[in-house]
């Protein structure tokens, strides 16, 4: 008790003491933050700072100096992508769709999947890249503890200086490419935020320094819904990190196009999505290779969108779907109504209109429409159209008729979706073991597709 009072009496005499004994308020206002005092970190004020505009490397889709993400399934063309766009950047090329010029640069990549000797080079070849001004990072010289030297993998964790080095010793990289970022992530948890945001700041700091794009293709999760960002394989912070995100997927409405849709854009205005193909190509020497081809025009869909047609899957088939079904029956109808309509017109009209293109697929065939070539080499069109009085009847009376060019062109188009002894073109006989199918004028010869059927291939000379 007696020390308690003690301990009050003492405060009481602290708050007796004279102003001469307090420190004073002074008068004059102290700068902020300008106290005297070190401080453990580096700051800076904003009106030291200038203001600048996001340097871009594809205007208004990839920055310069940040991060950029690139997800997608595996095997629909990630990787053929990144080198469309090493291809542009190296040759100063133009952009799909916008046709801005890129600015010329170097490119560097580190590829964990693929052979700079049998894949990366030839598809750069097959895209048009400077290949002098593409570089493969293929592995860091260390040595070991006695002092004998050794090669291992990249690891982000440890040798982004040694990349920033590699940067500086070339002078003019626009666009640094990992493909996949998993695969340099050395012992880091990629599951784990916190250090995986530790293991990226590093990354983020470089593409800064250096003003270069970096894009990291990643994964997609199989499931977990159709929110694109949390589809991102590893954890959160890939895209967290990211200042832009792009996602690849096929097209719901054709399965042989690919879209490259936006997940987000934190330094710009959201830009439209694209769509490109995969085609085959050769390069010297007779390699065969790959390349893509971008579409001309942009497209609306989302990535959200997107994931949510593949979730989806084949859900055309299920009964439930035979009221959406029907009205895909009306809309062709009226679509085929005026006359035959190019496919790849009806293919953008299904699409605007909320169709996929497999429940189109179903309807013409429920309304028994055709699809026919039309003109010659390169300017022939496939084009569908209702069917005529005399058409309705063609599945009755095929069998009892000899084929025809037309015969072989719907199989050609609608290949396996009709049984052989239906229909068949001289093509798919071929491959089927059935040659000899063309008679002297490069026709196709008068047999019956029952005959072929039958086995009565024999050669007509």
């Amino acid at each position: 008790m007696e020390r308690g009072q003690a301990e009050l009496d003492t405060l009481a005499k602290r708050r007796r003491m004279p102003d001469a004994e307090t420190p004073r308020a002074t008068s004059e206002a102290q700068p902020p933050g300008d106290s005297g005092d070190p401080v453990p970190v580096t700051s800076r004020c904003l009106a030291d700072v200038t203001a600048e505009r996001v340097r871009w490397l594809w205007p208004g889709r990839i920055p310069r100096g940040k991060v950029t993400t690139l997800a997608g399934h595996p095997g629909l063309g990630k990787s053929q992508l990144t080198a469309s766009l090493a291809s542009i950047v190296s040759t100063g090329g133009r952009w799909p769709v916008d046709h801005t010029r890129a600015e010329v640069g170097s490119v560097v990549i580190l590829s964990a999947e693929d052979d700079a000797a049998d894949t990366i080079k030839p598809r750069m070849l097959a895209a048009g890249a400077d290949v002098s001004r593409v570089h493969v990072l293929d592995s860091v010289p260390v040595a070991d503890a006695s002092g004998e030297s050794f090669e291992r993998t990249f690891n982000l964790s440890c040798d982004v200086g040694k990349l920033a080095a590699l940067l500086e010793h070339l002078r003019d990289v626009a666009l640094v490419i990992i493909d996949p970022i998993t695969a340099y992530l050395g012992g880091t948890d990629s599951h784990r935020n916190a250090e995986m945001r530790a293991l990226l700041a590093p990354l983020s700091d470089m593409a800064q320094r250096h003003r270069a794009a970096v894009v990291c293709v990643s994964h997609l999760s199989k499931g977990g819904g159709s929110d694109a960002l949390m589809r991102v394989m590893g954890s959160l912070a890939f895209v967290a990190a990211a200042r832009a995100a792009w996602i690849v997927a096929k097209d719901p409405a054709n399965p042989t196009q690919r879209l490259f849709l936006p997940m987000k854009n934190n330094v710009g205005p959201d830009a439209a999505g694209l769509s490109f193909r995969i085609e085959a190509a050769t390069v010297a020497d007779g390699i065969e290779t790959s390349r893509v081809v971008w579409d001309a025009e942009a497209v609306t869909m989302t990535a959200n969108e997107a994931l949510a047609v593949g979730e989806r899957g084949d859900s055309d088939n299920n009964a439930d779907d035979a009221p959406r079904r029907g009205e895909a029956e009306d809309w062709l109808q009226d679509a085929l109504a005026g006359g035959p309509v190019a496919s790849e017109e009806l293919k953008r009209r299904a699409r605007g209109d909320g169709f996929a293109w497999r429940t189109v697929e179903r309807a013409k065939k429920s309304l028994g429409a055709l699809a026919r070539k039309h003109g010659f080499g390169a300017e022939a069109r496939w084009a569908w159209e209702l069917p005529t009085g005399e058409d309705r009847h063609i599945d009755e009376d095929r069998h009892q008729r000899p084929l025809t060019q037309n015969d072989a062109a719907a199989f050609d188009e609608n290949e396996a979706a009709s049984p052989l002894s239906a229909r068949i073109s001289a093509k798919a006989a071929t491959n089927a073991g059935a040659g000899g199918l063309r008679d002297e004028r490069g026709g196709l010869s008068g047999r019956t597709a029952d005959e072929y059927a039958a086995g009565k291939w024999e050669a007509e000379l």
